[in-house]
């Protein structure tokens, strides 16, 4: 029996009614879940197949799945709900392979490449569930009652941070369809369905990424949504921009930055909610050092086994992120960029374009914003409008942005689209990144439409 469900049976006997999880339908006490738990474990027991592919809408019974697969020692590999149809044929073909995997591997996480072919990363249950444990210790100061899921199970942030850590805490789990929640794929949120869900079942404790948390900022602003019903909002994912981080704490949201990798069980450092440093990730989780070589952070303490159909990768003692950062004179830490993503401008100053994109959205009527350049092309942004918002308003954006840049860092250059970046079109990735190559083409082509043809032409050609 593992950790988590050894605590799992302690609440269910110690609370046996208190809510575990919660739909907009029905309900399960501890005591039903542990139950439900090991009655699927043995029928996977029963079965000789090793490798499964969880692939189920309803969020309950995927919980339920999860949860029996890893009590059951069965590897599971969740299919991430925005993968294509060729990324979903890629899983099922690696899953019928045969391949050796690492030993003692109970979970498969795939996430899209800057390629956006799928990369298993492989995983333990105790590289899961010792995350779980110094994420609880990090923020037992918080007292979380109830979390709503949000971002997709297949998440590993989620699933790790979210629903294991929700029940290891002996919280309600809020499970609610993308309809209820107001989500459109994994892009788009209908804003009155999402307030509406909030102040329904009442979330103490939520995951965002900065897109979502600038709508609950904006709840908050507008009067929908009540900031002291929260606790603790984790947000991660992306860059946070200061402009949004200093909305929200002006509004007293329990907000706490965080930093993580599925290579290293998805967090490696966060904040505690009773010492909130802005501008940080807060200071690495007590299983986890962190060290630098020449800026770039390197991990190690609960490495992942290897990568899927890569045996040369198996076991290794510290990973290197590709992630640059830096430390204060606390031991926190901030991010400050992809070492593959870094400008280097013609004055040979070094710019991440997340710093700038992050300010970018931040601003009203930007919906997705790109940044690009090198040391022939001046730094310039592709601007992805929201319906409403006109050329003039876009311009004001950027200068107000501008302003708060140092000089090497403002953007000299920007166009406007009505496109969206999408998986379907090759701008994103299928976990929602940019595909800079793919961008840094379309703007050289669409700056150079403005003198040899319509720029229309040029979108039509790519979108």
């Amino acid at each position: 029996m593992n950790a988590l469900f050894e605590r799992l049976h302690s609440q269910a006997q110690a609370k046996p009614n208190a809510i575990a999880i919660r739909s907009e339908t029905k309900q399960l006490s501890y005591a039903e879940l542990v139950r439900l738990v090991q009655l699927r474990a043995q029928q996977l027991h029963q079965q000789s197949q090793q490798i499964f592919l969880l692939d189920v809408s309803e969020p309950m019974a995927w919980v339920i799945e999860d949860l029996a697969l890893m009590l059951a020692n069965k590897v599971c590999i969740p299919i991430p709900p925005f993968f294509s149809q060729r990324q979903q044929q890629y899983l099922q073909q690696q899953a019928n392979s045969a391949k050796p995997l690492p030993p003692a591997t109970s979970k498969v996480t795939f996430t899209s490449g800057s390629t956006g072919d799928p990369k298993g990363v492989c995983l333990s249950v105790e590289n899961q569930l010792t995350t779980v444990a110094a994420l609880a210790e990090r923020v037992a100061g918080a007292d979380v009652k109830r979390h709503l899921v949000i971002m997709p199970l297949a998440v590993l942030l989620e699933n790790v941070a979210g629903v294991y850590l929700a029940l290891w805490l002996g919280a309600e789990v809020v499970l609610l369809s993308s309809e209820t929640l107001g989500l459109k794929g994994s892009s788009s949120l209908q804003l009155e369905s999402f307030f509406a869900a909030l102040k329904q079942y009442q979330p103490d404790s939520l995951i965002l990424t900065p897109a979502l948390l600038d709508a609950v900022v904006t709840g908050v602003e507008r009067g929908f949504i009540n900031a002291k019903s929260f606790k603790l909002l984790a947000v991660g994912g992306a860059r946070l921009s200061r402009t949004l981080e200093h909305r929200a704490l002006a509004l007293k949201l329990p907000i706490v930055q965080g930093y993580g990798l599925s290579e290293f069980g998805s967090v490696v450092a966060l904040n505690a909610p009773e010492s909130i440093a802005p501008g940080t990730v807060g200071k690495p989780l007590n299983h986890a050092q962190v060290t630098l070589n020449n800026g770039e952070l390197v991990v190690q303490g609960n490495a992942m086994l290897g990568y899927w159909n890569d045996q040369s990768s198996w076991f290794p003692n510290q990973i290197y992120t590709g992630d640059l950062g830096e430390f204060d004179d606390q031991g926190r830490l901030t991010i400050l960029g992809r070492r593959k993503h870094i400008i280097v401008t013609d004055y040979g100053r070094n710019i991440d374009p997340e710093w700038i994109e992050s300010e970018l959205c931040s601003q009203p009527g930007i919906y997705q914003s790109a940044v690009i350049g090198d040391e022939q092309m001046p730094l310039t942004a592709l601007l992805v409008l929201m319906p409403s918002t006109t050329k003039a308003q876009a311009d004001a954006a950027v200068d107000r942005v501008n302003r708060l840049l140092p000089d090497y860092a403002r953007v000299q250059r920007h166009i406007e689209l009505t496109e969206p970046f999408t998986v379907t079109n090759g701008l994103l990735t299928g976990t929602g990144r940019l595909r800079r190559q793919a961008l840094q083409t379309l703007a050289q082509q669409l700056f150079g439409a403005q003198h040899n043809s319509s720029i229309n032409e040029v979108r039509d050609e790519i979108f």
